[in-house]
Parts: C-alpha cells; sequence; structure tokens
C-alpha cells in the first residue's frame, strides 16, 4: 500500500504545469497605399433616353386589312410594304375618275369644234355686213337689208362667245375630273402601307382582317441604332459646363460647338460601363425661369442594342481636372453619424482612426479632399478586425486604376481618345479650368 501511494506521487509529482494563457496571433487584414494620379471631375445628372427616330404606321384610307408582310420586332427599311388593305374599291373609284378626265377631253373637242363653227359664221356675217354697207353707200341696198346683215353679225359673235365659254368651262371639268384622278390613284396607292423609315417594327395593332378607318395606329417603327438622352442641369453648373467647353473655329453656342463637349452614360443598375457620346442639342429658350434647369440633349452610338427608349440613365459631363488626387476605394470608408474615416496602419502594426473629407466618388472609388496622403497606410479588407488601438497582421496590396474608365478619362489637349458618339470607354478631351479640388456641391456625392 506505502509503495502505491510512493509511485503516484512520484508521476504526479514529474509532471510540468502546461495550462498557461497564450495570446492569438494579431489579425491579419488587408492594406493598400492610396493612388495618386490626375482626375477628371465630372458634372452628374440623371436623364431618360429618347429614339431618335420613331414613327407611328396610320392607315391613311379606310377598308377591310387583306395583308400583313411583317413579323413584330422585324427590322424594315424605308417603302417595305407592312400592310394591304383591300384595293377593289379605289381601284374602281381611280377608273371611274379617269373615264371622267377622258369626258372632260372630249367636251374639249366638241366645244373646240363649235368655236370654230362660230367663228366661220361671225366671218361670214361681217363679209354680209360689208357688202351691204357698200351697197347701201350707193343707194343700191335697202335699210332693212343692212339691219338683218348687221343682227346676223351679232348673233354670230355672241355664239362666239359661248363657245369660248364653254371651252372655258370644259376645261374646269377637266381639271377637275384630273384632281379626282389623282386622289383615286393615291388612295389607290395607300392601300399599301409602308414603313416611312428604317427601324424595327412593332407588334401589330390591327390584325388580318380587321376594318381600319383613316388615321388608324396600325404599328410603330423605331429605330434605336442611335439613342438620345434627355437631361436637365442647374443655371450654376451650367456655368461650369460654359467654362469646360473646348475652344474650336465653330461659332459660339452653335450645335457644332456644344457637340465637342463629351457626355458619359451608364444605364441604371450598372457599376462598371459607361458609354460615350456628345451634345447633340441645348435649350434654345435658355434656363427655365420656373425651375432654375437647363435643358440638354445627348446622343449615342447603341449599334449593339445596349439602350432602349424610355430607361432611366445615369449622365456624366466632364469639367475640368484635378492634379496629384488621392483616391482610394470607397469600400475601405468607414461611416458614421460624425463623419467618414479610415483605418490607419501606423508604427508597429498599430491601428489608428483618422477622419477624412470625402469629394467625389466614382466607379466605387472617392476622392479624398483631406485627411489622408499618398504615402499612408490603410486598412482596405477586414475593418471588422482592425479596432483603434489594437496591433494587426498587415498583408499589403497594390491598388490600381486602370480597370475604371471614368478614371482613366483625362482631361487636356493632349489625350488622343476616341471619337464622341462611339461606345468607346475612353474620355474625349476637354479643356482643363483648374487643379483646386471639387467642390462639396454639385460634384460630390
Amino acid at each position: 500500500m506505502n509503495s502505491l501511494v510512493l509511485c503516484l506521487l512520484a508521476v504526479f509529482g514529474c509532471t510540468p504545469a502546461s495550462n498557461e494563457y497564450q495570446a492569438p496571433p494579431p489579425p491579419e487584414v488587408t492594406t493598400a497605399n492610396p493612388v495618386q494620379q490626375s482626375l477628371t471631375i465630372f458634372i452628374e445628372e440623371n436623364g431618360e433616353t429618347e429614339a431618335v427616330e420613331q414613327a407611328d404606321i396610320r392607315a391613311r384610307v379606310g377598308g377591310f386589312v387583306e395583308k400583313l408582310s411583317f413579323e413584330p420586332g422585324q427590322f424594315v427599311s424605308v417603302d417595305q410594304e407592312l400592310y394591304r388593305i383591300e384595293p377593289d374599291t379605289y381601284e374602281a373609284n381611280r377608273n371611274a375618275a379617269a373615264a371622267s378626265v377622258e369626258a372632260s377631253k372630249a367636251s374639249i373637242q366638241v366645244s373646240e369644234a363649235a368655236l370654230a363653227a362660230a367663228l366661220a359664221e361671225v366671218q361670214k356675217a361681217e363679209n354680209d355686213l360689208k357688202r351691204e354697207r357698200r351697197l347701201e353707200a350707193s343707194n343700191a341696198g335697202s335699210q332693212a337689208t343692212l339691219d338683218a346683215a348687221l343682227a346676223s353679225r351679232d348673233s354670230a359673235l355672241a355664239q362666239q362667245k359661248a363657245a369660248e365659254a364653254n371651252i372655258e368651262a370644259d376645261k374646269a371639268k377637266l381639271l377637275q375630273a384630273q384632281a379626282q384622278l389623282a386622289q383615286a390613284e393615291l388612295d389607290l396607292k395607300y392601300t399599301v402601307v409602308r414603313a416611312p423609315i428604317e427601324g424595327r417594327v412593332s407588334k401589330t395593332e390591327i390584325k388580318l382582317g380587321n376594318l381600319v378607318q383613316v388615321g388608324s395606329t396600325l404599328a410603330t417603327v423605331v429605330d434605336q441604332r442611335k439613342i438620345f438622352a434627355n437631361f436637365s442641369i442647374s443655371d450654376r453648373k451650367l456655368l461650369e459646363l460654359v467654362e469646360a467647353r473646348p475652344e474650336t473655329d465653330e461659332p459660339a453656342d452653335s450645335p457644332e460647338d456644344w457637340s465637342k463637349i463629351p457626355v458619359y452614360l451608364q444605364r441604371d443598375g450598372d457599376t462598371d460601363q459607361w458609354l460615350l457620346g456628345k451634345l447633340d442639342y441645348v435649350d434654345q429658350r435658355g434656363i427655365d425661369q420656373e425651375t432654375g434647369t437647363f435643358g440638354l440633349r445627348a446622343d449615342f452610338d447603341n449599334q449593339d442594342g445596349k439602350l432602349l427608349p424610355g430607361m432611366f440613365v445615369i449622365i456624366r459631363l466632364p469639367v475640368r481636372e484635378i492634379s496629384n488626387a488621392i483616391l482610394i476605394p470607397e469600400r475601405a470608408i468607414v461611416r458614421n453619424q460624425t463623419g467618414s474615416y479610415v483605418m490607419l496602419v501606423g508604427s508597429e502594426n498599430q491601428i489608428e482612426q483618422r477622419k477624412i473629407s470625402i469629394g467625389q466618388t466614382l466607379d466605387g472609388w472617392a476622392l479624398i479632399k483631406e485627411g489622408l496622403t499618398a504615402t499612408d497606410t490603410f486598412v482596405l479588407d477586414g475593418l471588422q478586425r482592425a479596432r483603434p488601438g489594437s496591433t494587426v497582421t498587415p498583408k499589403p496590396t497594390e491598388l490600381s486604376t486602370k480597370d475604371s474608365p471614368m478614371l482613366q478619362a483625362a482631361v487636356g489637349p493632349n489625350n488622343e481618345s476616341a471619337e464622341p458618339g462611339s461606345n468607346s470607354e475612353t474620355a474625349p478631351t476637354v479643356n482643363p479650368t483648374n487643379d483646386e479640388p471639387a467642390p462639396d456641391s454639385s460634384t460630390a456625392d
């Protein structure tokens, strides 16, 4: 028994203690330095798209639809047949009008013959009157015979005037008949309904065999290969835009002058794709006094069909450039009721919370106006593990804006870029105005 106790004491007495607390390693966070580059400042507004060309197909004559020659959504060319309205009535009207024209021509010929006979009778009466006057002067004729010759001459002249009036009346009837024939031919032509413009045709509003009235809407043709975007800017933003217009040889405020300003468009819901266009029209009435806004319109190439009429879109217009702008991804910013902050990694990898001032945001990036330099290291990912005063294990990564077309857009005459109006994602040039940070209003989020 004593030996067993001694053995147990020997075993437990020789075992070292192993339950001492060991602190976990500092949490890992992804860190980065801000990107420093030149940055174009944009005016941003909401807009709505509109088809450049759209035409309603309407019936110009009434009747039953006997043929449809298209499928909904089909691309049609100008003057392509779309509908055929029953032509029988209009063919009959055309034939009747043509017969009236021929009858009027025949009546003119009869009246001209009557005029020729009247002219001959006038000539005969004039000769008889001259003879009777000679006889009366030589006392060889009688007064009664002279009076009869004079009356015959006057009657012949009256018949001549009547024949001439009949010709004029018959010519007027011919003109009327020709007008009726022209209208009848037009009506017959309109029984074939053709596309007025090139584009894609909507579904038909009138089914085969139905009766249509004059003016009935049958379908719509829309050309979406180019798209307008309508939007408005405030009078203050208009001044910025005017200052940003490139200097050209075009007359000031002319459409050609305004068209030099590039315009970016993004569809609602997109995050990284921008289409490039140009200003097409500015409101010639000036600033709306009720709203204080100025209406503009831009056009965009839409050969790929990415835009549809009636879309709500985001519009951006470049106005100036900032040199050495400090940019960081928006996801690295902590926001609360007191402002915006970033978590910096300082000496000995300790976290420091620093307040920043944010300017414009573009494509998920934020322009830092105050509070950050290009050499600062901030926490990019893992903010939930970065507490002020705590220690972290940094995992550095390098940031780049090369994949962001809006951040790569350059301002200045040396930028070789795509022509406005294409769907390129590179910005054309505008004149720089200054290098100061973006203001808090109008261009700042």
